[in-house]
């Protein structure tokens, strides 16, 4: 049997490939770590299965789930029945997959280097269960190190010229900043103002053209049928 493919290879015949299965899991709210994820799905084309679920829901999986890929937080994305965690892994999979990730190194490098700032962004944030003391962190973080690397991303935009953040056209680095930005403009880090991006105006024009491209445009479309 084995001879029988190698002689089907040599004479140019070309074995079924099995089709891939997909599903992403998420908490039932747009924003976040997983919407930038989500636009890349629909840009993708690919058949995706999407599974939302609330708190409640993914605790109740968690505990019931040997899988430590399910163990330390949403999204998970599964393919081919292997459940896979890390969001900016999972984004660069689908960005891929929607051509809005480089081929190129040196592209992708300045991509995925904006990734991490975000990431940066996110994590080193702050948190304390005392108010006042969650207050103090805040505000020290927000004219401290999260200025420093919004600086950065700044820079970043100033380079490009183009009004992207890494090249002369949308990546998966865009989305990553602009789901940053909805986040801070919706309160979501207490104790910093709405409006502090506003001092990075490069970085908060994304919330401009990120919404206005086509790939954009037709992900808010689908949620609207």
């Amino acid at each position: 049997q084995k001879r029988f493919k190698s002689l089907r290879s040599a004479a140019g015949f070309k074995e079924p490939i099995a089709a891939m299965s997909h599903e992403f899991s998420y908490f039932p709210f747009a924003g976040g770590r997983g919407e930038a994820i989500r636009v890349c799905i629909h840009a993708s084309g690919l058949d995706f299965q999407h599974n939302d679920l609330p708190f409640p829901a993914y605790q109740e999986k968690k505990s019931s789930e040997k899988n430590l890929a399910w163990h330390n937080g949403l999204p998970v994305m599964t393919v081919n029945g292997t459940a896979y965690t890390q969001s900016l892994a999972q984004l660069r999979y689908v960005g891929k997959k929607a051509k809005l990730y480089p081929t190129d190194d040196i592209a992708a490098l300045a991509v995925d280097e904006v990734m991490d700032i975000v990431q940066d962004i996110l994590t080193k944030c702050p948190q304390d269960k005392d108010e006042e003391s969650k207050k103090t962190k805040r505000q020290e973080y927000a004219s401290g190190k999260m200025k420093s690397l919004f600086e950065l991303l700044n820079q970043r935009a100033e380079e490009t010229g183009s009004g992207w953040i890494c090249s002369g056209e949308m990546t998966i680095a865009d989305l990553c900043v602009y789901f940053l930005l909805t986040m801070m403009r919706s309160g979501s880090f207490d104790h910093v103002d709405k409006d502090y991006v506003d001092t990075w105006p490069k970085v908060a024009a994304l919330e401009k053209t990120v919404p206005e491209h086509p790939i954009y445009k037709a992900y808010s479309a689908s949620k609207s049928t």
